[in-house]
């Protein structure tokens, strides 16, 4: 019994040993859960029920709104690092007049926006299009695609709304000292293009 013996003479060795792989093991299986738990909100958390419309408004400007819900499963809090909307239209397929803006929305971390676990958050947008210069781009193209056989309106123009949302997950801040794939490893981004719409 030369072992029994050993631990009794070095009983405290033994049990704070003990003490130690309990508190390691604990530690261990709370970090793997805390991990899969990510895992899973950044593969949960979506974008869905995205809708947008083009109206005309009496002194001939033109408005185009769009909205869409981030749905948050997960048991964490989303703190908000940047959103982005832009509707556009593409005017061709080369060169620097490709892309017709037409409307635009940025936010940044600084407004402290969160979405609360188990939730919806909606976002939504509204863009005037007032400029002359621009209703004529539109026109052209209508007027251009005609001889292609479409039959397009201000309102029925292929409009592409893309939204992109990029969050940090619960209390795990987003810290710009640190490495980037940790700062990658605690973040949510989803992105949504409505495409051309016909």
């Amino acid at each position: 019994m030369p072992l029994m013996k050993s631990i009794k003479e070095h009983w405290v060795t033994v049990v704070l040993y003990a003490l130690f792989s309990v508190f390691f093991l604990v530690c261990s299986v709370v970090s793997a859960g805390t991990y899969s738990a990510v895992v899973r909100t950044q593969r949960n958390v979506e974008l869905i029920n995205p809708t947008s419309g083009v109206s005309i408004l009496p002194n001939g400007s033109l408005e185009l709104d769009f909205s869409i819900e981030l749905s948050n499963p997960s048991r964490y809090v989303l703190h908000t690092q940047t959103i982005s909307w832009y509707a556009t239209l593409e005017n061709g397929t080369t060169g620097p007049n490709m892309i017709i803006t037409l409307g635009t929305a940025y936010t940044g971390p600084t407004t402290g926006l969160r979405v609360p676990p188990k939730s919806e958050k909606n976002f939504s947008f509204s863009s005037v299009v007032s400029d002359p210069a621009i209703i004529a781009r539109l026109n052209g193209f209508i007027n251009y695609s005609a001889a292609s056989g479409h039959t397009y309106t201000l309102t029925t123009l292929p409009y592409n709304h893309q939204f992109s949302f990029i969050g940090t997950i619960g209390e795990f801040k987003n810290d710009y000292l640190r490495e980037d794939y940790l700062n990658k490893l605690v973040t949510v981004e989803v992105t949504y293009s409505s495409g051309a719409m016909p």
